[in-house]
């Protein structure tokens, strides 16, 4: 006796097959991306500093140009001290036209030594800030390049006691005054686990950073020293040579 099949049957069977036909049919939908979570990190602004190969470098330029001043005011001090022994021991009569004019010789020298004091003085105190400036802006644009590379969402700076003690030399008091100014945005607390001050200080001074930093100084040299473009209107280069319509008459 064979069976009846029932129409609940049936329709069972489409809708079952239906939906096989329609998950073959159906692209693999792409898996959501895994959510990463927020990166945050501290470097600690002083080691940086204190450790930067190049700061020795231009260091040395700082004391370069610091001698060159102390010698010539020196070389000054010794004139300006001639000049007074000279006076102090001459037989010129006080009051004389002769006298009048050799003290007035050493008033004019001893203002102008304390002018071209003060001038070469204001000369060094404004290179050591450019050159305290431009180790920072260095040490930031370093920063930065790591923080993008290793994918870190903020980097704060802390600046720990010692570090900040151990800074010498001019470059390392500028430093210093920089850092005090700008306590009000430091780091309170931080653990361990979310300093990277070791691992920057390794790319910041790498031969690569180094290199870089080099030719971005180099960059900036020789846009200083260009010269301005000319004025609208005006063209450069040489005249055209003369010819029988140009020629003058």
């Amino acid at each position: 006796m064979r069976e009846r099949t029932g129409p609940g049957l049936v329709i069972l069977g489409v809708c079952l097959l239906t939906a096989t036909v329609f998950a073959q049919q159906t692209p693999p939908q792409p898996e959501e991306p895994k959510k990463r979570g927020f990166k945050i990190a501290v470097v600690d602004i002083g080691v940086l500093f204190r450790d930067y190969k190049r700061k020795e470098k231009l260091e040395e330029a700082v004391n370069k140009e610091r001698d060159n001043i102390r010698q010539q005011l020196e070389k000054d001090t010794d004139d300006l001290k001639r000049l007074r022994n000279n006076f102090d021991k001459t037989s010129l009569v006080p009051g004389s036209d002769a006298y009048m004019a050799l003290r007035d010789e050493i008033r004019l020298a001893s203002n102008a030594f304390e002018m071209k004091s003060e001038r070469l003085q204001g000369i060094l105190k404004k290179r050591v800030e450019e050159l305290t400036l431009q180790i920072l802006t260095e040490l930031q644009l370093s920063i930065s390049e790591y923080g993008k590379r290793h994918s870190y969402d903020l980097i704060f700076k802390s600046d720990d006691d010692e570090s900040a003690q151990a800074q010498q030399g001019e470059l390392g008091a500028q430093f210093q005054e920089r850092i005090f100014r700008a306590q009000i945005s430091d780091v309170l607390f931080h653990s361990d686990q979310v300093d990277i001050t070791e691992a920057v200080k390794k790319e910041l001074n790498s031969d690569g950073n180094i290199q870089a930093m080099e030719k971005r100084e180099r960059e900036e040299k020789a846009k200083r020293l260009a010269p301005p473009p000319p004025p609208p209107g005006t063209t450069t280069g040489t005249p055209p040579p003369a010819t029988s319509e140009n020629k003058p008459k």
